[in-house]
């Protein structure tokens, strides 16, 4: 991918309320930008396998596969591009949030469990059944590299949930989308990654301490996040990263860490760093605080965040005015070496 750098760029806006606009007092936004490519217009993908459903979302009609425990839901796909797999929880009659899980697999391994949390949706539900309510949806991106790939998805058999999947497929476009680092409002500990000569900022978190970020949506963030190899960690190494909003879980996904040639602390030598997991985390439109960790005893693991430049403005409809701009002083390129 191609990374156009920007020079800092220092910005004060001050805006008049009377002219319907905000005013934001004595804010500094500095920031240095990179360039991803990312993509363009996004195709329903149609599976070889499963039962075909019909969902209301907003008052369309939307194409849906039931997952099945005995039967494996597979799609072949071709890359470089990428698959958004949408997933949506039929909860039970009088229930308003639900938890529950899938394992999905790419060429017959790296399989994963992947589990979700969802609330009732207001505008949503199955035609053939309005008395049983649909959860919002839960969206995971996964990246697919060069040539044809085979990506199944089912339930564990000893789940009763029924889960309906929807698939999204792109191929890499020329358009660019400019991201920014994005400054959590709390975190534990700051730490200093060098990666080919140049230094990142990241935070460290672990099973006794999480990192909060507060977002407004719809957006997505982006997150990249490195664990920490001690001297007793060979090869490769399994964790896992917990996002909550509240005290709830709505985001659990697996990730198996390799060690990076390239990425090296600068406050401790004991430890190594591995290459870097990206995960997408879907935000719904609102204010949302998220509290993201790993659920891995005895384990740290670095994050670092992006949000999409063009998302920055996102605001309540019922905003006092007053939007806080956060301090971004690092840039990252797409090397996760």
């Amino acid at each position: 991918m191609q990374i156009q750098l920007f020079n800092t760029a220092v910005l004060h806006v001050i805006l008049n309320r009377s002219s319907m606009l905000f005013r934001i007092f004595g804010v500094c936004l500095i920031f240095q930008m990179f360039t991803l490519d990312l993509f363009a217009d996004w195709k329903l993908g149609k599976p070889e396998s499963g039962k075909k459903i019909s969902l209301e979302i907003d008052g369309k009609n939307r194409t849906y596969w039931k997952l099945s425990s005995k039967q494996a839901t597979k799609i072949i796909v071709n890359g470089p591009g990428e698959l958004k797999v949408i997933t949506r929880l039929q909860l039970a009659k009088g229930e308003l949030e639900g938890i529950y899980s899938f394992i999905s697999w790419r060429d017959g391994k790296d399989r994963e469990l992947i589990a979700r949390a969802t609330s009732v949706s207001k505008i949503s539900f199955n035609p053939e059944n309005t008395g049983l309510a649909i959860g919002e949806s839960r969206t995971i991106l996964y990246d697919i590299p060069p040539g044809k790939h085979a990506f199944k998805f089912k339930v564990p058999e000893n789940q009763k949930e029924k889960v309906y999947v929807r698939f999204l497929l792109n191929d890499r476009s020329n358009e660019d989308e400019t991201y920014i680092a994005y400054l959590p409002r709390k975190f534990p500990q700051e730490v200093k990654v060098v990666i080919k000569e140049k230094e990142y900022i990241y935070y460290r978190s672990n099973s006794n301490t999480s990192i909060e970020l507060e977002v407004i949506g719809p957006t997505t963030i982006k997150c990249i996040s490195r664990l920490e190899f001690n001297h007793t960690m060979h090869g490769e190494k399994p964790y896992r990263v917990q996002v909550k909003e509240g005290h709830k879980p709505i985001l659990t996904t697996p990730h198996t860490a390799t060690i990076s040639g390239t990425a090296s602390l600068t406050d401790r030598t004991d430890t190594v760093l591995s290459k870097g997991s990206i995960l997408f985390i879907d935000v719904p439109k609102g204010k949302h605080t998220y509290r993201i960790s790993t659920p891995d005893h005895g384990l740290d693991v670095l994050f670092r965040f992006y949000l999409p430049q063009s998302d920055l403005g996102n605001r309540l409809d019922n905003d006092n005015g007053i939007y806080k701009a956060a301090l971004f002083n690092n840039w990252q390129n797409k090397s996760f070496e």
